[in-house]
């Protein structure tokens, strides 16, 4: 494994991992969810399962996440899908010639979504795991519990606040500051009407999700595989995590692999 850090246009830096077997077949982007990182448990089974199958993997901080460069910069949408473009630059550069793969976990697949329906890019083939397809409605929310109207109050008097999440099972207070401006961006980014992955050509795509989801409504993820027509696996009894049962993880990596590795005009 090896880490370095990515320059940015605006100053910032993206902060990297890579995991490149011998004479790599073609190159996975790795984009976590919101507050994960890079170390992620999810990063870890992909550094374990793809390079078997000849398959490098470079996973990159989302910024204000994460311990390292990236942990800096603000949390802004743009901000998030110029760390993804400027990955994908420095992949194309690295391993010239090989195929780009994206997988993208929770907000990790909405910042991916939103990217492949904005700018040109390589990759054509892309794995949403567990896909924050609605993420715009865990913050913006009609009807909202004492805890919401705390952190709205937060908002307010300091200019963010720091959200409060069940993501595994108990209760946890992030780090990841969410600004007025973050909120901003979410509410102009409604993946369901923003989603356009035909604009620069066509992909291959798949997602995974958990029946037990509770963070992201798997009703919702179903919505969105149908509109879009997307292949969809739902896990029975799995949570946000896909981790609940051991053999979960590898039976994710196996859906990816056999995305990124089916031939050409098959799925």
């Amino acid at each position: 494994m090896e880490k370095f850090n990515l320059n940015k246009p605006n100053g910032q830096q993206v902060s990297c991992l890579q995991e490149i077997p011998q004479d790599p077949k073609g190159i996975v982007i790795a984009i976590h969810g919101f507050t994960s990182s890079k170390e992620c448990m999810t990063v870890e089974m992909l550094r374990r399962r793809m390079p078997a199958a000849g398959i490098g993997v470079v996973a990159i901080d989302q910024p204000s996440h994460g311990v390292e460069a990236s942990a800096r910069e603000e949390l802004r949408i743009s901000n998030c899908i110029d760390s993804l473009e400027v990955t994908e630059g420095y992949v194309q550069e690295t391993f010239p010639g090989l195929p780009i793969y994206y997988f993208a976990s929770s907000f990790g697949a909405y910042i991916t979504g939103l990217y492949i329906s904005s700018r040109p890019h390589l990759g054509r083939r892309v794995f949403f795991r567990s896909a924050a397809v609605n993420m715009p409605s865990l913050f913006i929310k009609d009807e909202m519990t004492e805890t919401d109207r705390k952190l709205m109050r937060d908002l307010e008097t300091q200019g963010y606040f720091n959200p409060v999440l069940d993501l595994y099972g108990e209760t946890m207070v992030s780090t990841v500051k969410v600004t007025k401006a973050m909120m901003q961006d979410l509410a102009e980014n409604d993946l369901f009407e923003k989603f356009d992955p035909d604009r620069f050509g066509p992909h291959l795509i798949a997602m995974a999700h958990g029946e037990a989801d509770t963070v992201i409504d798997p009703q919702e993820a179903l919505r969105f595989a149908r509109k879009f027509s997307i292949p969809i696996t739902v896990f029975e009894a799995e949570a946000h995590s896909l981790s609940l049962r051991p053999e979960t993880p590898d039976k994710v990596a196996d859906l990816a692999i056999a995305l990124y590795q089916c031939e050409e005009g098959k799925s």
